[in-house]
């Protein structure tokens, strides 16, 4: 080996490495592909108990942020609770009781009594829905209303509490005042919170963009498409990305993603502690809309979006969705 390193021109091995390393790249993503298409229910469908769990966590959250949005619509979401009730029928007959099934339940029934108890008529296909979902799961029980009325000073009660009720006290939240502006010198501070986030050897590759102008942030929501409802109460819109040039090995490929994430964490407690109310927003953009973004011509190419995040300044009281999580029993391994 030393011997052809000492007679093939540099220029020649630089470009063996180019060549080497970009085959690396490839065999590295084509092991993501493969994994993805194996695990995901993409291809294989919702055939075991963790993805129809996730489905019906998907779904459920849909239906119970429609019941806790400013401008309520009733019979908002039938396509959904329809899909929503036969996966729970589904999971009930195959695997029985879980804490997310019965979490699933009660916002459906609670859709169901928001409608009764506002002398509502519900939909006609709703109405069978309902009743097949009733005949079909015979071991319910009484429910406790998922989603609750809150007070802003209550919610921001804990901000300056420990951490565990600091934290606790935090949600995402979808009702803000239109006419009133969120302070950017309170944005800047929570960033300010939000870059201590650890970073893979320090190398800090998050960028922060934050959007003032209505007509900007309209565009943008519209792209971004997981925002109906509130979307246009947003009064500044933050927007994280991660420089992909700091990443110097094809093996640190997700770890854009993994310090955005991290820093977009950090950045939520920091605007609760500012007391802005927030909702972190997807950036699971198709290559399409990708491009639509990049093409508004505000960030560098070599970042890649990671999240946005809606800000404005919460009414007296507002609907805040119960957002269940699960037991910790339910996601620890302790290995010995």
């Amino acid at each position: 080996m030393k011997f052809l390193k000492n007679i093939i021109p540099n220029y020649l091995l630089n470009i063996g490495r180019k060549v080497l390393t970009v085959k690396r790249i490839f065999f590295i993503y084509f092991y993501d592909y493969k994994r993805f298409c194996k695990y995901s229910p993409v291809i294989s469908g919702y055939n075991n108990r963790d993805k129809l769990e996730a489905k019906i966590i998907e779904r459920y959250h849909s239906i119970e942020k429609g019941l806790t949005m400013p401008d309520f619509r009733f019979n908002f979401g039938i396509p959904v609770l329809t899909s929503l009730t036969d996966n729970c029928i589904e999971y009930n007959e195959k695997y029985g009781e879980s804490t997310q099934l019965k979490h699933a339940l009660s916002v459906i029934f609670e859709y169901e009594k928001k409608h009764i108890d506002s002398k509502v008529p519900l939909n006609q296909d709703t109405i069978k829905v309902l009743n097949n979902l009733k005949n079909k799961i015979k071991n319910r029980e009484e429910f406790p209303l998922g989603q609750k009325l809150v007070f802003k000073t209550d919610y921001f009660s804990e901000v300056n509490s420990n951490f565990s009720a600091f934290s606790n006290s935090r949600k995402s939240l979808r009702n803000y005042l239109e006419d009133q502006e969120v302070d950017l010198n309170l944005i800047t501070n929570a960033i300010e919170i939000a870059k201590n986030a650890p970073s893979a050897c320090n190398r800090q590759s998050v960028r922060v963009y934050v959007f003032s102008d209505k007509e900007q942030i309209k565009k943008i929501l519209k792209i971004q498409g997981g925002n109906r409802g509130f979307g246009h109460l947003t009064n500044k819109l933050i927007i994280i990305t991660s420089d992909l040039s700091v990443w110097g090995f094809a093996r640190e490929r997700n770890q854009t993603f993994i310090d955005g994430g991290i820093f977009a964490m950090n950045l939520l407690y920091g605007l609760h502690f500012q007391q802005i109310g927030a909702c972190i927003l997807n950036c699971s953009l198709s290559p399409e809309n990708d491009v639509k973004l990049r093409s508004l011509g505000f960030i560098r190419e070599s970042e890649n979006f990671i999240s946005m995040i809606s800000c404005g300044i919460l009414p007296e009281k507002f609907m805040q969705a119960a957002s269940k999580r699960h037991e910790v029993s339910e996601i620890l391994t302790i290995i010995k």
